[in-house]
């Protein structure tokens, strides 16, 4: 895959993995007690669990996502573990195309799930995950990592994740990147958070964690009621931002048996 003056394709070398840490580095600055080595980079692709990477013209790795194998009720699943993107290349839209990668990978695998955890408060992550990439939320996990155990994260605030399902060969995602999101038919349910937490973060730790808690609160009351998280919305107005609910009826994973007289059905193809 090629564009602009980006390469995306995987990492397969030791001196790719070693890049892979360079940038770990210099995007989130962590001690390296937090730093993945090569070493595991390598296990990965031994596993056959992709790292891919975006390289420039002069072979330097300026984005990268990497992920490991997983054992899901579904059967073997790919667990997406981290996604760097260098400082001041975040709206060249690198992310979206390793992601695109990574889904060929599992469908050439056979993988039907890729899953990854992300922090419900943040609203772009919501967006990107729900509207772009076609992802579902299912399941809630309180304080995930712990708290102060990473120069990444609080002190005083649980680091509380859902868990993103993209089922990579299933309608819903085929037509959500084809730019086709319609809203749900049938509305369970909605659950606000703030536009830009990292504002509220920086200013009051107080307002931090009691946002935390009222969309604990709200995300668990939903999932208990069986409702899925399928689309996110968001009022740059009001400085609000809301996800969405439907019924799980199982159609987020679900794909129509395929047309052998259509090359390339349900979007196979990125």
């Amino acid at each position: 895959m090629t564009g602009d003056e980006f390469t995306i394709r995987e990492c397969v070398s030791l001196e790719d993995f070693q890049k892979c840490v360079d940038l770990e580095r210099r995007v989130w600055r962590n001690d390296d007690i937090d730093i993945m080595p090569v070493r595991l980079y390598q296990i990965s692709k031994a596993c056959n669990a992709p790292t891919i990477g975006a390289f420039t013209g002069s072979g330097r790795l300026v984005a990268f996502g990497h992920t490991t194998i997983a054992l899901r009720d579904s059967g073997v699943a790919y667990h997406s573990h981290m996604l760097a993107v260098e400082a001041g290349l975040r709206d060249r839209n690198l992310g979206y195309r390793i992601k695109l990668a990574q889904r060929q990978h599992a469908l050439v695998a056979g993988v039907e799930l890729i899953f990854w955890t992300f922090d419900p408060l943040i609203s772009r992550n919501a967006h990107f995950n729900l509207n772009k990439l076609g992802a579902v939320l299912k399941h809630y996990v309180r304080n995930y990592y712990g708290q102060g155990v990473s120069t990444g994260f609080d002190t005083e605030v649980p680091t509380d994740r859902v868990i993103a399902e993209w089922w990579v060969s299933s309608d819903h995602v085929a037509a959500v990147l084809k730019g086709n999101n319609p809203p749900p038919q049938v509305v369970a349910g909605e659950v606000e958070i703030p536009d830009d937490i990292e504002n509220i973060r920086l200013r009051s730790t107080a307002d931090h964690f009691q946002w935390r808690m009222r969309v604990r609160e709200q995300f668990e009351a939903q999932f208990a009621a069986g409702a899925v998280a399928c689309s996110f919305s968001r009022d740059a107005n009001q400085r609000t931002s809301r996800y969405v609910f439907s019924p799980d009826q199982g159609e987020f994973h679900s794909r129509r048996p395929p047309d052998s007289d259509a090359p390339g059905a349900h979007g196979l193809k990125v």
